[in-house]
C-alpha cells in the first residue's frame, strides 16, 4: 500500500474538534481523513454540511454509540433496519461498530447490503466469508480517536497529531480501498 490510511472515531456534532483537525489539514496540505461517525449524535443540518467538505469521508459508527458495546447484541433485523435507513440517508456503505464490538446479525447485515467493516483479527473467524473488511493491519493505517469520548483515548488526536503531522506521502479513503476489493 502507497496511501496512508488515517481514521479517527467518535466523530459527531458534539466531538469534533474541528479546529484541530483544521490546524493538521493545513500542516498536510494532501490529506485525508476517515471519520467514524456517530450519526444518532449529529443533526441532519451537520452532517450535510460536513459532507461538503471534499477531504473527509465520514462512516457510521454505531447508531448513539452510549457504550462501547453499542452493537454487540444487535439482531440481524435490528442492524439490517439500522442499515438500510442509513443508506437511505446516503452513508458511505461502511462500518465500524463502537469499541470494535460486533454482533453475528451486524456482520450478516453488512455482508447481504454489501457493505465493508472496519475490524479487528481477533475477529477473522467469526467474521463471514466474503464481507469485505478494512483491518488495522498495516503501519500505513493509523487509528486514533476525537478527542476522548466515554473515557481517556492514548490514540487521541491531539496525542497523534505530530506523528500524522510528519507522515510525507500520499492519502486515501478507506471506502475506495474497500471498493477495489
Amino acid at each position: 500500500m502507497s496511501e496512508f490510511l488515517i481514521d479517527l472515531d467518535d466523530f459527531c456534532k458534539d466531538n469534533m474538534d474541528w479546529e484541530l483537525i483544521e490546524k493538521l489539514k493545513e500542516k498536510v496540505p494532501k490529506l485525508k481523513l476517515n471519520l467514524f461517525t456517530i450519526p444518532g449524535r449529529s443533526s441532519w443540518g451537520w452532517i450535510q454540511n460536513m459532507r461538503t467538505v471534499e477531504w473527509i469521508q465520514m462512516i457510521p459508527h454505531g447508531h448513539i454509540h452510549s457504550t462501547s458495546r453499542e452493537c454487540q447484541n444487535w439482531s440481524y433485523n435490528v442492524a439490517l433496519s439500522y442499515l438500510r435507513g442509513l443508506e437511505e440517508d446516503g452513508w458511505i456503505h461502511g462500518w465500524k461498530s463502537p469499541g470494535w464490538q460486533i454482533s453475528d446479525g451486524t456482520y450478516q447485515a453488512l455482508l447481504e447490503m454489501g457493505w465493508w467493516v472496519a475490524d479487528q483479527e481477533y475477529n477473522n473467524d467469526r467474521r463471514p466469508e466474503g464481507l469485505r473488511t478494512y483491518l488495522l493491519d498495516s503501519p500505513f493505517k493509523i487509528h486514533g480517536h476525537i478527542g476522548h469520548w466515554g473515557a481517556h483515548n492514548s490514540n487521541s488526536l491531539e496525542y497523534i497529531f505530530n506523528s500524522i503531522a510528519a507522515l510525507k506521502g500520499e492519502f486515501g479513503f478507506i471506502d475506495d480501498l474497500c471498493e477495489q476489493t
